[in-house]
């Protein structure tokens, strides 16, 4: 006979950046039955885990909800098990970052449930073994871990406890492949579940140890469930069921209990080191982009694989850790920086990090948002000490390479050797990043891009190519935007950066070199080309300068695309980055455009454009699909609006041409009220 504690977690998934519709679903079908179910049935025993941004929908939407929690937690047949308050990846934090999400999380779990929470879950399980310091340091005396993560040889459904430079935690295993599938009955998950715990009992070394014991250990593991699958559960009452015919059977003894009662009475504890690693459910989209492969190297898939698989986590996560250093390093006024470290914790929101949900544009919007609150806290830190623009040379994104980070009074911007073009632009106004962009890939947009869509990305076309490019289709690479640029000089005190690439173009392998020099002050910013022919041969091309805008706000009722004026042979051409806007006129091209400005409706923000000389300009909507991870299908990721300049070249051997444009933002006057 075999003995069972069994623990169910309720970990909800409903997200700060759903609407409110969601919310009140989710209470309505699952939420509010469970708490009945549990108040009519005081020998059944849950756990609970909220985070922050939930409880305040609760206290403001549910505030009975709440108050039925406090009666069961006296009657102590449920925990509130805490964490992050706004479920950050932990491993991704500074160790003071990581202590103030825990402390503000279990704050507020005091304050509603009057008692402190004394085990936590972290986010999508990424675990890393230095966690143990910070788990001590908030007085956490377990955490829930999946199963999964453990080594192989601890897997004895037993609290494990893992030491670290001379502290502990006890870990208590999460067994995901415990929870009811699909259409399962009671009877049958049941059977399931003693079927393999036998068959671990029947291979535990630690159980031949204690051969001599009177009873066999009890073994210990929580169950999760969430939104959907108590929903489902409750309406066929399964529950009800499940705990009928755990105590029919005479060859298996079940108990329901808390984490917290198993951390503290269990009779026996494994030992062991949990590697740093992540979900198994994430871990298998950490391989190839947005497709799903089983880890079948042996070695622990963690969260730092996920953000280097995906450019769009790994730029947040670039993002946040340089708000955290300036944060860090800011010796100024104590409040200012209090509510400057409030927004870096609303960024550090988990889904912002890892979201491919069902719902369409819902990883662009958590990402938005997060770009938004670090922003926020920049704002904040700015007003502590006298500002000072400035620009910068370091390995911002731990490439083993140099990028430029410019820190001005209207924006932030960040230039990459990569491509040699504008990665990151953060508007202070605003409060978001103009370039949270994409590139194309064949399996889900049907064309490959091989480069990152950022500001001032160059190209370099045959002429049957730039055709092709102006009217989105799909062309061979722009060749300098796939180029890692040199740097020539650097000027911190000039704000100047000079960069250098070389290519060969066409099927004659003509040797090109440009030269690439940023010049920026607080006006803006001056973008100077040399463009040199270095072959025996004349050379006939078009350069193209290509600037990106994400598309913002695609899922607010109020929605409105980026319009944008041309002046082209002293006339003004007006109209709307809508998905047909490339169909405006002919041949792709605007001819003799002197000035270019798009503008943001939604925030009040203009971009100007001005080059030294004519040029032909392009502009055209781009789409990005991708597959999401719970329901594997493919659906709309981002927007972006692209626009660039183009000029003709005819070099001869030996000869070279200069291009320039300026850039500058400008805000739109509030108009006043009549």
């Amino acid at each position: 006979m075999i003995s069972l504690r069994i623990c169910p977690v309720f970990a909800g998934k409903i997200s700060q950046f759903q609407d409110i519709s969601s919310y009140k679903e989710a209470y309505e079908k699952a939420y509010k039955p469970l708490g009945v179910l549990l108040f009519g049935n005081p020998d059944f025993k849950f756990s609970f885990h909220f985070s922050g941004p939930q409880l305040e929908l609760f206290r403001k939407h549910n505030p009975e909800f709440v108050e039925l929690l406090k009666t069961l937690l006296v009657r102590k047949q449920i925990e509130i098990i805490g964490g992050g308050y706004y479920n950050p990846l932990f491993p991704l934090l500074f160790p003071t970052d990581r202590s103030a999400q825990i402390e503000k999380l279990s704050l507020a779990i005091r304050q509603n449930f009057g008692r402190r929470p004394r085990g936590m879950r972290l986010f999508a399980d990424s675990w890393d073994s230095s966690l143990v310091l910070t788990l001590d340091e908030c007085n956490m005396e377990y955490v829930l871990l999946e199963n999964a993560l453990l080594p192989p040889s601890k897997r004895l459904l037993l609290p494990l406890v893992m030491s670290y430079r001379g502290k502990t935690v006890k870990v208590l295993p999460v067994c995901s492949r415990f929870a009811p599938r699909k259409n399962e009955s009671p009877r049958e998950c049941l059977s399931r579940i003693v079927s393999e715990v036998n068959e671990i009992v029947s291979t535990c070394a630690c159980d031949v140890e204690n051969s001599e014991r009177e009873n066999p250990l009890i073994r210990v593991f929580a169950v999760p469930f969430d939104e959907e699958s108590v929903a489902q559960l409750l309406e066929k009452s399964w529950f009800e069921e499940f705990s009928a015919l755990a105590g029919e059977r005479e060859d298996v003894r079940v108990e329901f209990s808390l984490p917290n009662v198993c951390a503290k009475s269990s009779e026996a504890f494994a030992q062991g080191y949990i590697n740093a690693g992540i979900s198994p459910d994430i871990a298998k989209w950490c391989s190839v982009p947005y497709q799903k492969v089983e880890n079948s190297c042996g070695h622990p898939v963690n969260i730092y694989d996920y953000i280097q698989t995906y450019d769009a986590s790994r730029f947040l996560y670039n993002r946040m850790v340089y708000i955290s250093l300036l944060l860090n390093q800011c010796r100024g006024d104590k409040i200012r920086k209090n509510a400057a470290r409030e927004r870096l914790m609303a960024a550090q929101a988990g889904e912002s990090f890892i979201c491919r949900s069902k719902s369409e544009l819902e990883a662009f919007a958590a990402r938005q948002m997060s770009y938004k609150n670090l922003t926020e806290a920049e704002k904040i830190l700015r007003e502590c000490s006298p500002f000072k623009e400035s620009v910068t040379s370091y390995d911002y994104d731990g490439d083993g390479f140099c990028e430029y980070v410019c820190r001005l009074e209207k924006y932030g911007l960040c230039i990459t050797q990569a491509g040699g073009s504008i990665f990151e632009l953060n508007v202070i106004k605003s409060g978001v990043n103009y370039v949270d962009n994409f590139s194309r890939i064949r399996a889900f947009d049907g064309i490959d891009d091989n480069y990152f869509r950022g500001f001032f990305v160059d190209h370099i076309f045959e002429e049957n190519e730039a055709a092709k490019y102006c009217r989105g289709e799909t062309c061979r690479n722009g060749l300098f935007s796939a180029r890692r640029y040199r740097e020539i000089s650097f000027s911190s005190q000039k704000q100047e950066i000079l960069l250098e690439a070389r290519t060969k173009f066409s099927t004659m392998d003509q040797p090109i070199l440009l030269r690439k020099k940023y010049s920026v002050n607080s006006n803006g910013i001056l973008v100077q080309y040399i463009i040199r022919n270095e072959g025996p041969i004349a050379v006939k091309a078009k350069f193209a300068v290509e600037m990106n805008l994400a598309e913002l706000n695609l899922l607010g009722s109020d929605y409105k695309p980026y319009n944008f004026e041309l002046v082209s042979a002293g006339s003004v051409i007006a109209g709307t980055s809508d998905s047909a806007c490339h169909l405006a006129f002919d041949g792709g091209i605007v001819d003799k455009v002197s000035a270019m400005q798009i503008s943001d409706a939604n925030s009040g923000v203009s971009f100007v454009f001005t080059p030294n000389e004519e040029a032909g300009v392009t502009y055209f909507p781009v789409a990005f699909r991708r597959r999401n991870m719970d329901g594997d299908i493919v659906q709309n990721e981002s927007r972006t609006f692209v626009s660039a300049f183009i000029w003709d070249l005819d070099l001869s051997a030996g000869m070279e041409v200069e291009k320039t444009i300026s850039f500058a933002l400008s805000y739109a006057r509030k108009q006043r009220k009549k």
